[in-house]
């Protein structure tokens, strides 16, 4: 969960709303966001009496909610764990009031050297209407825009509208999917929480992509090194004259991954939606959608080299005392649906406690995923998400591009092979039942820009494939 606190007081939640963006507190740029380090510990308690004001006492919000499921944040010793592994970023900003003070903080997960997702936002309650979650926000962005090249895939909590129109005031507009109760019972003792997908694509390369991409056009080829050629032959032709200069190698690798041409596998039903979807990477992204195969699954560039069948293709993550868990299918898989069903029968016996809340990811470049797809919904899976480039493997390479820090010799980095991840998403019919989709009378969730934006067409697509499941036509 993400940005899952700018404003956690429920019942003045509409009166901060309305007073963040409308322009009449202090200028957000007197706000200064910066990364703590081990520099930072004697902070620790500081952050964590922040998380513990705007969250509860480890974590807890109120008697018969769930606690936040982060309990690092909310102890000195956590804080101090975090800082000192250097495994996540804590980003704090400070303001100049007879000294530096520190006003909130915010996490990014670093998931591996090339993605990121934006976490945990605190903000002291007698701080909060000063836009200070918008400035955290745009102060986090821009540190991880000094990367070469990120792809931020961030989720926002559905009970704030603020913490919404935080990310997206400052950039963070593609929505890809939506998390359908998801989260434990932290803002709701009634409700799980809801959460909205967002992808940002970030990096010093940004620029260099949007250019090569229209000034060569599109079908630059479907392996990277044929991609790579034509970059370098438009640099030295003068066809592709970028502000940054002449790339370098490790640069030149990560834009032709990058700017390769690939194919999303998707079930018909979703082919309009993941088109809406793509749309919004347009100017970086070639890609082509289609619901059938020819020819064979293994044609496909990346899936030459042996497909994985069985339960080796997929990862069961549990999640132990959590009412959520997640399946991952290896990129090159090959479809068995009784390694799906093994893997299902995994999660549903978890003794830990009773799963309401199961996602699938599938590897959307891999053919394979069209049946996997099909299987998953004839039990009772819906579409979650398509999230561009969410996967990836790689080989290694020079150091200084990414965010993953390595032994302590330095940063040390790879050149990635990304793919596109089509997920699925399956909730227990009583959860369902019990709560209501946006635009319901009884329903807690919110959603910014609902329903003219793409979230509309997303949740209009889970419910009736919802309907459709349980027979309620």
């Amino acid at each position: 969960m993400s940005g899952r606190a700018t404003d956690h007081k429920i019942e003045n939640q509409e009166n901060v709303e309305r007073q963040e963006f409308n322009g009449e507190f202090e200028d957000a740029a007197a706000v200064k966001v910066f990364v703590a380090t081990k520099e930072h510990l004697p902070l620790s308690a500081e952050i964590a009496a922040m998380y513990e004001e705007a969250l509860g006492k480890g974590g807890l919000k109120a008697e018969g909610h769930e606690a936040y499921p982060d309990p690092d944040l909310f102890s000195e010793a956590g804080i101090r764990s975090t800082l000192e592994s250097g495994e996540r970023l804590i980003a704090l900003a400070k303001m100049q009031e007879g000294g530096d003070v520190i006003v909130g903080a915010m996490v990014a997960d670093k998931m591996s050297p090339w993605h990121v997702e934006f976490n945990s936002m605190a903000v002291p309650i007698a701080r909060r209407g000063n836009r200070i979650g918008s400035a955290i926000v745009a102060g986090l962005a821009d540190i991880i825009d000094q990367s070469l090249f990120t792809v931020n895939c961030t989720e926002l909590v559905t009970h704030s509208l603020a913490s919404q129109a935080a990310h997206f005031h400052n950039g963070f507009r593609a929505i890809c999917g939506f998390g359908y109760c998801h989260y434990p019972h932290v803002f709701f003792k009634d409700h799980p929480e809801s959460v909205l997908w967002v992808t940002r694509l970030q990096g010093k390369l940004i620029p260099s992509l949007k250019k090569f991409r229209s000034s060569l056009g599109r079908k630059l080829g479907k392996h990277a090194l044929d991609v790579k050629h034509k970059l370098i032959a438009g640099q030295a032709s003068g066809q592709v004259n970028l502000v940054a200069g002449r790339l370098d190698d490790q640069s030149l690798s990560i834009v032709s991954e990058v700017l390769k041409e690939r194919t999303a596998y998707v079930p018909q039903r979703y082919n309009d939606l993941v088109q809406a979807i793509l749309f919004q990477f347009e100017d970086i992204l070639d890609r082509t959608v289609k619901s059938y195969t020819r020819p064979e699954p293994n044609s496909e560039p990346g899936l030459e080299t042996g497909l994985e069948s069985g339960a080796d293709a997929i990862t069961i993550d549990l999640k132990e005392g959590f009412a959520q868990s997640y399946l991952t299918f290896a990129p090159d898989f090959r479809f068995a649906a009784d390694a799906i069903d093994n893997a299902l029968a995994v999660v549903h016996s978890a003794a830990d406690r009773e799963k309401r809340f199961i996602k699938v990811c599938l590897p959307a470049n891999n053919p394979e995923t069209l049946k996997a797809a099909d299987y998953l919904n004839k039990k009772g899976f819906v579409f979650h998400s398509y999230l561009p480039l969410y996967g990836s493997g790689a080989a290694t390479a020079p150091a200084g591009a990414g965010l993953q820090e390595s032994d302590g010799e330095g940063l040390q980095t790879s050149v990635p092979e990304f793919y596109d991840v089509l997920s699925l998403q399956w909730i227990k019919p009583a959860v369902v039942k019990n709560n209501p989709m946006p635009g319901e009378t009884d329903s807690v969730i919110k959603l910014y820009g609902y329903p003219e934006n793409l979230s509309g067409q997303i949740l209009r697509t889970i419910n009736r494939e919802i309907h459709e499941s349980t027979g309620d036509t």
